[in-house]
């Protein structure tokens, strides 16, 4: 049960499922806004995840120091508890409907649970992925990352599968009992702290992880406007909802495919060229989604801005590993707190711009420009050959 085979495939069936668990509520708005279920208003749904953004970036930030005090399996397991909780009573409301007044403030109780059992798992699993593979480190966070992202993908699949949005029960049921059959194999692991995971005893942050930080703040703007508003801002291009929500899936899909690529093939390539010049990719096909007005064309450039997008997140995460080996549980938090930083602001701020496409375009290639120089600044006399 120990052996490293087995370890592995724990770990990464862990970041999957953790991907799964983290959007069950999104997965679950319709039942929410049905006034025959929840009855929540849709300012009620947008303000759920409020406490979900607060709670991912304190565990993140909390994550590294804790991993640091108790070690890795302790916080792992804290985080994929709180998770098994939130799901597991999410699950048990179905007999509670009744009491409508009591509904949204579980809800919220409950998604800030799923917030910081989220924010501490994947804070984890990023280094203890990386502590696997001792030459591979970012490839070993870009697959725990495409994992995680299928993982998201998959709740609103199972949630398509379920067909009738009154049973709406049947994916909490499903997750819990996958979630949780997976956190006692975990258990049944043996995890040593190491080295890998401590602390210095005297530290403070590295000026060029604050780079990292502000990079990832700015990547998490793009990936919040189109998380978000995606489907709204193709349908401001002129195309139909459904090729709204096709564009949106193959956006989606870019991400993930690259990810795998990058995580496959930087092991034998260079591909830090790739990764450099990607934001300035990105950025050229933010201008030709602005030119074009063809539905087809527009769904093949989502796919291509997810595709140049998907490596600039773990990417940064793994190279942030092998320049700072010793923080490595700190730079998974760090960059994990920037990223929620970025999207959930920008989440908050973007329903006023939402019918100004030129305007958020604009914004969004200023961001990527920033990207790409933070990035050369990091690039010299760094390490970014051996993460890529």
């Amino acid at each position: 049960m120990n052996s490293k085979p087995v370890k592995i495939t724990i770990i990464f069936l862990l970041a999957f499922l953790t991907g799964v668990n983290f959007v069950v509520f999104p997965a679950l708005g319709t039942a929410f806004t049905d006034s025959s279920l929840f009855g929540l208003s849709s300012s009620q749904f947008g303000n759920l995840f409020i406490p979900q953004v607060i709670c991912i970036i304190i565990s993140c930030l909390a994550a590294p120091f804790l991993v640091n005090k108790w070690g890795p399996k302790i916080i792992l397991a804290i985080g994929l508890l709180l998770m098994i909780i939130s799901t597991g009573t999410l699950w048990m409301l179905q007999y509670h409907m009744n009491n409508a007044s009591l509904l949204f403030p579980v809800l919220m109780i409950l998604v800030a649970f799923t917030g910081s059992g989220f924010g501490l798992s994947i804070t984890t699993l990023n280094p203890l992925a990386a502590s696997m593979f001792e030459d591979k480190k970012s490839s070993a966070i870009l697959i725990l990352q495409f994992l995680v992202g299928l993982g998201t993908s998959a709740a609103p699949l199972m949630m398509n599968l379920i067909g009738n949005v009154k049973n709406w029960m049947y994916l909490p049921e499903c997750i819990f009992v996958l979630v949780s059959t997976a956190f006692i194999a975990f258990l049944l692991l043996k995890l040593e702290k190491g080295t890998f995971f401590r602390l210095p005893g005297h530290f403070k942050i590295p000026p060029k992880l604050w780079v990292f930080f502000l990079a990832i703040v700015f990547y998490g703007f793009i990936e919040g406007t189109f998380g978000s508003f995606g489907a709204i801002i193709l349908t401001n291009q002129g195309i139909d909802s459904n090729k709204a929500s096709l564009g949106l899936s193959l956006f989606w899909g870019g991400i993930a495919l690259n990810r795998l690529l990058f995580g496959i093939f930087s092991e034998k390539n260079n591909l830090s060229g790739v990764f450099l010049i990607s934001p300035l990719i990105v950025a050229g096909l933010l201008l030709l989604l602005l030119v074009y007005n063809n539905p087809d064309i527009i769904v093949l450039i989502m796919f291509f801005i997810g595709f140049f997008m998907g490596s600039l997140f773990p990417g940064s995460i793994g190279w942030g590993t092998v320049e700072f080996p010793t923080l490595s549980v700190l730079v998974s938090g760090f960059l994990m707190a920037a990223n929620q930083v970025g999207t959930g602001s920008i989440t908050n701020v973007l329903g006023h711009f939402s019918n100004k496409n030129t305007t958020v375009f604009q914004f969004l290639i200023i961001c990527l420009l920033i990207i790409f120089g933070l990035f050369f600044y990091l690039k010299r006399n760094s390490k970014i050959k051996e993460a890529f």
